[in-house]
């Protein structure tokens, strides 16, 4: 093995601990399961250097995968537009034959950001080298955003330099109006310098504005919620049968499914396919899609990716128990509403950002008669049942907690007293509608509530006033006779303001 292959072989190793450690912090993280299942990707994405990788989870319930992330290389439409010969850093590039690193456009005024809008890209890093022929500048090579995130390096110039050395020799007009070759060219590119991005720009006939003659750029969540049946495809069988595959010619393999590439337009050729287990328990997969040299994967790389897809498999398990767990923190486990710890830091939250907001407190009237008659276990009953009857009659936005005992408090995110005095008294008459516990001989006809309503900013500055002034309108209904709604006094302190 020579010196440099050896260097190679070393800063491949290298990069691919540093990508693992990287992603073994995410195991024991409290990220919600989308920012790992994109962190994921990403680390995929380093080390396979690959035009497409799509992650899919397993749905048990219905035996499906879904597309939960992906990320395809394409080609955009940025073909034939011309860049004006007093725009962009490519243009700079070309008139002053000099290449350009750019690591943050936004501070650079040669960024020209209408090529953003047109491809619907966000661009932070540009790496420009010109193309020459027989001396003559006649176009650049541009790669936009690293393609681990990185900044782009001196070697990162060099080796595009290098490509666009080779190129000015080759170009000729048969190359320039060959798409093929040109699509060859862009695959030299990202393996000499792996970005989002990459781009040839050609002078036109004129010599004056730069066209692009070739481009393309990464796309994300093209297919994110597609699902497939788990006989379909090569995905579905290394679900099934929870074995790896590394495939050199895909569209050949009797198990390919077309319906996806048809979808994304996008055509695997060589592919890595790999399950994703913890504890013998299936989570999904990873697919790994054509090698961005244009190559095959390799028997080492498959066993990467495998291993990726082990570390990654812990790490959505750990996050979709830690979404459970601070799901049930935050869940009251009689009604399955909101509990008084999310109520407490939900409501101050919400009057932080000084929109209207509306509270309603509501006291079951009665319930004792209930527990008294028919036990504490019915009583438990009747309190869930309360509970359902609130949450159907909830809009949408609307937070109702469990506050202890047969209290419950609604938000009303950006809703008036008026509007609030409606929803209040829906929610009044639905519980007193209830006559029976779930159609047994349970009679709860006694069962009425009485609520009160206050409104921030109109009758309270704070999440601790609001809650006291709300309360207090409730206890007036309480002392009037019960089954009612009163919505709650402004302070005598705010009416001398």
């Amino acid at each position: 093995m020579s010196n440099s292959d050896f260097d190679r072989l070393l800063e491949q190793r290298l990069r691919e601990i540093s990508v693992t450690n990287e992603l073994i912090k995410t195991l024991t993280s409290e990220l919600e399961l989308p920012d790992v299942l994109r962190i994921v990707l990403d680390r995929m994405k380093i080390l396979t250097q690959a035009e497409g990788l799509s992650l899919l989870l397993y749905d048990g319930e219905r035996d499906e995968l879904v597309f939960a992330a992906t990320e395809t290389l394409r080609e955009n439409t940025l073909v034939g537009k011309r860049v004006p010969s007093n725009q962009g850093i490519a243009t700079w590039v070309a008139r002053t034959g000099q290449s350009a690193i750019v690591n943050n456009v936004a501070e650079d005024p040669r960024f020209y950001n209408a090529i953003d809008r047109e491809s619907k890209f966000a661009t932070q890093s540009i790496l420009a080298v010109p193309v020459r022929r027989e001396g003559q500048v006649i176009g650049v090579l541009e790669v936009i955003n690293r393609y681990d995130g990185l900044a782009f390096s001196q070697q990162d110039r060099e080796n595009l330099e290098g490509v666009a050395v080779d190129l000015g020799e080759r170009m000729d007009a048969a190359t320039i109006n060959d798409q093929r070759l040109l699509g060859d060219l862009l695959n030299e590119v990202a393996a000499a310098v792996p970005s989002e991005a990459s781009s040839l720009l050609l002078y036109d006939g004129n010599g004056e504005d730069l066209v692009f003659r070739a481009s393309r750029t990464l796309h994300s969540g093209l297919i994110d919620g597609v699902r497939i049946r788990c006989d379909q495809g090569i995905a579905g069988w290394v679900a099934r049968t929870r074995q790896a595959v590394r495939l050199d010619d895909v569209t050949k393999d009797p198990r390919y499914y077309p319906d996806i590439a048809a979808q994304t337009k996008f055509t695997p050729k060589t592919m890595l396919c790999v399950p994703m287990l913890s504890k013998g328990t299936l989570l999904g997969v990873v697919q790994v899609i054509n090698k961005m040299n244009g190559g095959a994967f390799s028997d080492d790389e498959l066993r990467i990716a495998q291993t990726l897809a082990d570390h990654a498999a812990i790490a959505i398990e750990n996050a979709s128990l830690y979404r459970q767990a601070y799901a049930a923190s935050i869940t009251d486990d009689l009604t399955g509403l909101h509990n008084t710890r999310f109520f407490n830091r939900q409501l101050p939250l919400l009057i932080q950002q000084g929109r209207p907001l509306s509270l309603i407190i509501l006291d079951l009237d009665n319930f004792k008669a209930v527990v008294d008659t028919y036990g504490h276990l019915i009583g438990s009953q009747a309190i869930t049942y309360a509970g359902k009857v609130i949450k159907h009659l909830l809009r949408p936005g609307d937070i109702a907690a469990r506050f202890g005992g047969d209290e419950f408090v609604v938000i009303l995110p950006n809703t008036d007293a008026h509007t609030a005095l409606g929803v209040a008294e829906t929610i009044r008459a639905g519980i007193e509608a209830a006559e029976t516990l779930d159609d047994r001989e349970v009679d709860l006809s006694g069962v009425t509530a009485s609520v009160g309503v206050a409104t921030f900013p109109e009758h309270a500055g704070t999440a601790e006033t609001l809650f006291r002034v709300a309360d207090t309108a409730m206890y007036s209904v309480k002392r009037r006779g019960k089954n009612g709604v009163a919505l709650a006094v402004v302070p005598r302190a705010q009416h001398s303001v």
